[in-house]
């Protein structure tokens, strides 16, 4: 049977109808997709930002001055504690200027000078020319632990925190530190922090840091090898 001549452009439109709607619902999914893709990292990045407060004035009491390590002179000893099976490390950190920086981690350096990074074993006194973190992942800690990561590890913590922090001003390693209790899901995390930026306390659940022994200037021994 012959189609009505009225048929053929009726399903053209038809057609070109439908075209258009799955055009726009792909532009639509293709939009939500990169909004629910590319936005992630926004939000999840920009609030660990140096220099962004939490509103929480005990939180941001500790974030001002752990913000300012990165102009402090100095050098703290800890010991840290990986909390899942004990282990327990020395770590050394020290700054001579903004541009020269070193941690060390039982026999692992990692020094940041203006001609470069390296890795080094301090008891071989064997360097490479980067900064291999790796080779302290057993430990729980960074190589920027002290200059930087803490910090943002309270930023993160200030987002999930479940109720009231609790401010607190202690002495450790014979300095006044400033404190902060966070309650999350899981328990309550406590930073401490000096006046001019060093960590002086954190417990997390993952790992523990506490301050030794500090002292106002830098040790030149930590820029070796």
């Amino acid at each position: 049977m012959a189609l009505h001549p009225v048929w053929p452009t009726l399903l053209a439109v038809i057609s070109r109808s439908r075209l258009r709607t799955c055009l726009v619902a792909a532009a639509a999914l293709a939009l939500a997709g990169g909004c629910a893709v590319g936005e992630r990292p926004y939000f999840a990045e920009t609030p660990t930002a140096a220099g962004t407060m939490s509103g929480d004035p005990a939180i941001d009491a500790v974030l001002g001055r752990l913000d300012q390590v990165s102009s402090a002179v100095f050098t703290a000893g800890y010991r840290t504690v990986l909390v899942y099976n004990g282990t327990m490390s020395d770590m050394v950190a020290g700054q001579a200027d903004p541009t020269r920086r070193s941690t060390t981690v039982n026999d692992i350096r990692y020094v940041s000078e203006p001609t470069g990074s390296r890795t080094c074993t301090v008891s071989t006194g064997q360097c490479s020319p980067s900064i291999d973190a790796a080779r302290i992942s057993d430990t729980g800690v960074t190589p920027d632990f002290v200059f930087g990561d803490v910090a943002r590890r309270l930023r993160r913590d200030a987002l999930s925190r479940i109720g009231p922090t609790v401010a607190s001003t202690l002495a450790i390693a014979g300095q006044q530190a400033t404190c902060v209790d966070v309650p999350v899901s899981g328990g309550v995390k406590v930073y401490c922090a000096l006046d001019d930026g060093v960590l002086a306390r954190l417990v997390s659940g993952d790992v523990t840091a506490e301050l030794t022994a500090y002292q106002p200037s830098a040790d030149p021994a930590l820029f070796t090898p």
